[in-house]
């Protein structure tokens, strides 16, 4: 009875599999503008930049304080200079009436105990000398033309120009270089990376003449790294520290600065333009089935690609609305088959969940954010974990697009 119950059990199996849908995965690509995270007016589409060279004030103190080490290295060195002085002067006056005595008894003929001349006194010995300290310059920060730093900044959907939204841009110094070594390797393979640590903010502030300041922040406030150099030994470091640490520090600042600015660009971007970007959508078909036909899902998914395609030429993606709907149209259809108990279904629940990741998808771009989260819940709770899998990787997106749709729409 076992045996019997295990044979029907491993047909079960094997007709299972023969019959089973299998889902298509397909990788869509497509373009769409990304709505900003903070709204500008739209009365405004033109911005200028303008930048405060914040370090030139960092170069004053910088030398004022270089300026006072150098005073007070002066003031302890004459000291120290006096001191040597009154001590040599004290050695020079005893060796001189040495000298003078045994000068005065020679002259007059007087010998020693011995019956042999009296011994020249021996030339004094003085106390080495003060050295003035070396008070090592102070690496001031190069200066920057404001062209320089507006050519790298742009802001998608917005055009250079006066009576917009200010950008403006703080140049803060460099601060905080701490170079630190790590040692890789063993014998002759040993090396010794080195890299600089420090911190360089920009300070961002965005305003426009109707709202304000939309945001004010520090730009790359915290600590970063720059890699400049491998080395044999840690000396060679050092010997290359001797000749080329200015250079570094100029290198370092220059890369920091660029660094500072890309960041900036970025953040603009991300926060307050519209910016085509590239969208990479996994959405499923049905493939061939020996039992079934699937005619009206490859027609559906085609509907849905040509829908995706026509998302980047409006903002509002208005001009995709009609292709989405009917997309959603022919998906509906479909799930009006769905039959989640019957895995040997045409729709089954296999089938149902994926179409509706695809109708969440489709939802997203029609600006349906409650209908798109209601598909992707459905699919989340359908127990298919292909779904789940899918969704999971999804979701963030989907909440990101739901903000920037709303502070716009």
């Amino acid at each position: 009875m076992k045996k019997s119950l295990f044979i029907l059990g491993i047909l079960m199996f094997v007709s299972g599999v023969a019959f089973a849908q299998n889902i298509g995965d397909n990788k869509v690509n497509f373009q769409y503008i990304q709505l900003p995270k903070i709204k500008i007016d739209d009365r405004f589409s033109m911005y200028e930049i303008r930048v405060e060279h914040a370090y030139k004030d960092a170069n004053q103190d910088s030398l004022a304080v270089h300026d006072i080490r150098k005073k007070a290295a002066l003031n302890r060195y004459e000291q120290d200079l006096n001191i040597y002085r009154r001590m040599k002067d004290s050695i020079d006056r005893n060796y001189f009436r040495s000298m003078a005595d045994w000068e005065i008894k020679t002259n007059a003929g007087t010998l020693g105990t011995d019956g042999q001349p009296l011994p020249q006194p021996s030339q004094p010995f003085y106390p080495t000398a003060p050295i003035m300290e070396r008070v090592e310059g102070p690496h001031l920060h190069t200066e920057i033309a404001d062209n320089e730093v507006a050519d790298n900044i742009s802001i998608e959907g917005f055009n250079k120009g006066l009576g917009g939204a200010i950008v403006t841009l703080k140049l803060l110094p460099i601060r905080n270089i701490r170079i630190i070594s790590t040692k890789k390797g063993s014998g002759a393979s040993t090396k010794y990376d080195y890299k600089c640590l420090y911190t360089l903010p920009i300070e961002l502030t965005l305003a426009t003449p109707t709202q304000g300041t939309l945001t004010q922040l520090l730009i790359n406030e915290g600590q970063q790294s720059y890699s400049f150099k491998s080395f044999k030994s840690s000396y060679e470091y050092q010997l290359y520290m001797m000749d080329n640490k200015d250079r570094l520090y100029m290198d370092l600042e220059r890369a920091a600065r660029n660094n500072a600015i890309s960041s900036t660009k970025n953040y603009l971007n991300n926060s307050f333009g519209y910016v085509l970007k590239n969208r990479v959508a996994e959405l499923y078909t049905v493939k061939r089935h020996k039992k079934y036909e699937y005619s009206d899902v490859t027609n559906a998914y085609t509907k849905t690609v040509q829908a995706l395609s026509q998302v980047k030429n409006d903002r509002d993606r208005s001009g995709a609305a009609n292709l989405i709907e009917d997309a959603l149209e022919m998906w509906k259809a479909i799930m009006e088959e769905s039959n989640t108990f019957d895995n040997a279904a045409r729709i089954n629940d296999k089938i149902s969940a994926m179409i509706q990741c695809n109708m969440a998808e489709l939802y997203l771009w029609l600006g349906e954010f409650n209908e798109s989260e209601m598909q992707a819940n459905l699919a989340l709770n359908s127990g298919e974990g292909k779904a789940k899998r899918h969704l999971n990787g999804e979701l963030g997106f989907y909440a990101d697009q739901r903000k920037r749709w709303e502070a716009n729409y």
